[in-house]
């Protein structure tokens, strides 16, 4: 089995830095480039069930590219990004602020700070377990389509690996990772954070950046 993870195109608060979460942001001009420019390199390649999170980023970029691919497209919300409640449409550096000072305040690590109305890291890591034990379970390849820190949080779940390790994954808008099941059932990182697709399109944007969902 073959695991093809994508992130969703750029949207106007990826480029102004600002937190999405559930915030139902939808491609910009240049996203919508990306996920052409992906759906392009996919282009001819054996179809394969696409699943993408609903949230208008992510689901947009997936329609495209399963277009391109004649592929059948499923929507759950459990793959969506982390909720940041009332912090979403704040910028990254007003976010970690609060952050912060929520850790000291409550004596929790980054992992747990739960903002007003959303989610912690930790909580988004136990909402993808049932998701992630359903889709690949199962024979067959599979393409999702989802966000920068939920990605994150399922490849480490998919590698053994522990909230601590997603650290380690940072990914670039319409950018194309994949995942080979080995013999012993364990899945083996083969492609990470691949945009060779976008800088030869001309359609790269500001640089990677796993935090801004």
């Amino acid at each position: 089995m073959r695991l093809s993870v994508v992130r969703h195109g750029q949207t106007a608060w990826n480029a102004e830095l600002r937190a999405q979460g559930h915030a139902d942001i939808p491609l910009d001009a240049i996203g919508i480039d990306q996920a052409h420019c992906l759906a392009e390199s996919m282009r001819g390649l054996p179809t394969v069930e696409v699943v993408a999170s609903d949230l208008a980023r992510a689901a947009e970029t997936a329609r495209i590219v399963a277009e391109a691919l004649g592929s059948p497209l499923r929507l759950d919300p459990a793959l969506r990004e982390r909720s940041f409640g009332d912090w979403e449409g704040l910028t990254f550096e007003d976010l970690f602020q609060r952050s912060s000072q929520d850790q000291v305040r409550l004596g929790l690590d980054a992992f747990h700070v739960r903002p007003p109305g959303g989610e912690s890291f930790a909580d988004v890591w136990d909402r993808l377990g049932a998701i992630v034990e359903q889709l690949f379970s199962a024979e067959g390849d599979r393409l999702v389509v989802g966000h920068g820190g939920a990605n994150a949080l399922m490849l480490a779940r998919l590698l053994k690996g522990s909230l601590e390790t997603s650290r380690a994954f940072r990914f670039g808008n319409a950018s194309l990772s994949e995942l080979q099941r080995r013999p012993d059932g364990l899945f083996q990182l083969v492609r990470y954070n691949d945009t060779s697709h976008l800088t030869l399109a001309g359609a790269l944007s500001g640089g990677i950046d796993g935090a801004s969902r």
